[in-house]
């Protein structure tokens, strides 16, 4: 009895362990919004926007395909993951299938609105707004690596009616140039707007914070007078360096090799101050220069130099047309470009154009594709290029990738968006086949270290290839009336054995519900 009672009482006030849910937290990426143009089109003025939502959280988003109903759409379930390791499911809203983009969707992913300005900055009546846009829930990028739990490889590459999802420290993004990625503001007035993103507007996913869904920016539409310029904001150091490096109207140029020059810049207001931020690979030579142009009679533009900690180095405040400062001498780094007004004047229009200094040229040997090909489902899959870049200095380095039909560049490469002026020491960039047509496509990686640019091609090719004719369900040659009879045998779990996926007409690897609409279409083809 001596040692029984120690024992019971440790087994009676021993700590209970309860497992939590490891919940995703699904934000917007403000850097993504300022990615956006005004097209006109159709009669229509249109404001086209790149959209970006990482997943912050402590756990995945999962999201699982159920049940198929008569009109095509799926019950999507999530799942939840514990930090036993055990899971639980909740039933979280639909998959549709996108005749356009050609893939599974989830419904109400995201709406994209416009909102009145109020007086001081404040945030007022919605003026415009999208439909509820759907996405396929992809691993495309790398957000923050640093989270815990972050998966490095990612997990979800696909476009299926099975699963979809974002892992923790990724995000989905879907370019401008994607349909369904616009407001109409035909019938707005011009002025100022907040352009407003909401990802799961509907509320349909279980996430730790719904109160960081929403994302806005200051964007103009055709305004009198001196307009925001492509670059803004950029009034602040802070602000430039939240910018990403090199990336897509970023005020954070990165490498600016051979030269940049960047024009229709304004001043659009006293004292409202542009800066820039670039990368010096070596030490300045005689040429190397920043320098900006402008009609002087217009408003008489300054300009200083900055070092890496923000202290002016040199400064150009003549009166003619032109303000150059020299990079000679000047010591590899970053450094920034202060545009300024002198006695607080406006300018509305200016041109930067900066020459960085050059040395030894960067390497880089792409890896994938490897030698052979690669045969991915167009329009469903990813693809993941990647490379082993260098620089003899040990410069940092950022990768662009390209695809072409052949493995030249003839004007024919077409760039993928995302993967703009990637961190090359990262090695790898997720490549939507949603941005190219079907195809076999050589990989072209252009390295660059800020001073000067190179290149390889893959060793290899991948074949975004086109569904192998599924809808010919009864294998006659032609797609007509005959076929019905085809779709449900496949539907009903009996195909014919004509062709390995017969009846998988929206090509997502599997026979279901989600079949039928594109089914029809063929249908109607002549």
């Amino acid at each position: 009895m001596t040692r029984w009672i120690p024992l019971l009482a440790v087994a009676l006030f021993a700590p209970l362990v309860v497992a939590d849910d490891l919940l995703p937290n699904i934000i917007v990426r403000q850097n993504d919004l300022y990615d956006h143009d005004i097209v006109f089109t159709g009669g229509l003025r249109l404001l086209r926007l790149t959209n970006g939502t990482p997943n912050i959280g402590l756990g995945k988003l999962y999201m699982r395909g159920d049940t198929v109903y008569p009109d095509g759409t799926q019950d999507v379930y999530q799942r939840i993951y514990r930090t036993d390791g055990s899971w639980w499911e909740r039933l979280a809203g639909r998959f549709v299938y996108h005749p356009t983009h050609q893939h599974i969707h989830f419904e109400g992913w995201a709406e994209y609105r416009l909102r009145e300005v109020l007086p001081g900055g404040g945030v007022g009546a919605v003026v415009a707004m999208s439909d509820k846009t759907s996405f396929c829930l992809l691993d495309v990028a790398i957000y923050d690596s640093s989270l815990p739990n972050f998966n490095p490889s990612g997990q979800f590459h696909s476009c299926g009616a099975s699963v979809q999802g974002i892992s923790v420290g990724w995000m989905d993004i879907y370019s401008k140039t994607l349909d369904g990625q616009a407001i109409d503001t035909t019938s707005l007035p011009t002025g100022e707007y907040w352009l407003e993103s909401e990802v799961d507007p509907d509320n349909q996913i279980l996430e730790s914070n719904d109160g960081d869904n929403i994302t806005r920016i200051l964007v103009q539409i055709d305004v009198e007078g001196i307009p925001l310029d492509a670059y803004e904001p950029n009034n602040s150091r802070t602000e430039v360096d939240g910018r990403p490096s090199g990336g897509a109207n970023s005020p954070n140029l990165g490498p600016c090799n051979p030269e940049t020059t960047i024009p229709g810049l304004t001043i659009q207001e006293s004292a409202n101050d542009d800066y820039f931020k670039f990368y010096l690979p070596a030490t300045g030579g005689v040429g190397d220069l920043v320098r900006i142009a402008f009609e002087h009679d217009q408003g008489d533009l300054d300009m200083k130099l900055l070092n890496s900690s923000g202290t002016t180095v040199a400064t150009s405040d003549g009166t003619s047309d032109v303000e150059s400062i020299s990079l000679w001498g000047r010591a590899a780094g970053y450094y920034y470009v202060r545009v300024y007004g002198y006695q607080h004047a406006v300018s509305p229009n200016y041109t930067l154009t900066i020459n960085p200094s050059a040395n030894g040229a960067p390497g880089v040997t792409v890896t994938a594709p490897p030698p052979g090909d690669v045969k991915k489902i167009h329009g469903f899959d990813t693809y993941t290029v990647t490379w082993v870049a260098s620089d003899p200095e040990s410069n940092p380095t950022w990768v662009t990738v390209y695809l072409n039909t052949q493995p030249t560049l003839d004007g024919n490469e077409i760039l993928i968006p995302t993967s703009l002026h990637t961190d090359g020491a990262l090695g790898f960039a997720v490549v939507n086949s949603a941005y190219v047509p079907p195809g076999t496509y050589w990989a072209y990686c252009e390295i660059t270290d800020g001073g000067t640019t190179t290149g390889a091609w893959s060793p290899g090719t991948v074949t975004f290839e086109e569904p192998c004719n599924p809808c010919d369900t009864n294998c006659d040659g032609s797609i007509n009336g005959f076929d019905i009879d085809g779709l449900v045998a496949a539907l009903s779990g009996n195909p014919s054995n004509c062709s390995p996926c017969i009846g998988d007409c929206n090509g997502d690897g599997s026979v279901n519900g989600f079949d039928v609409e594109p089914f029809l279409e063929c249908l109607s083809e002549p």
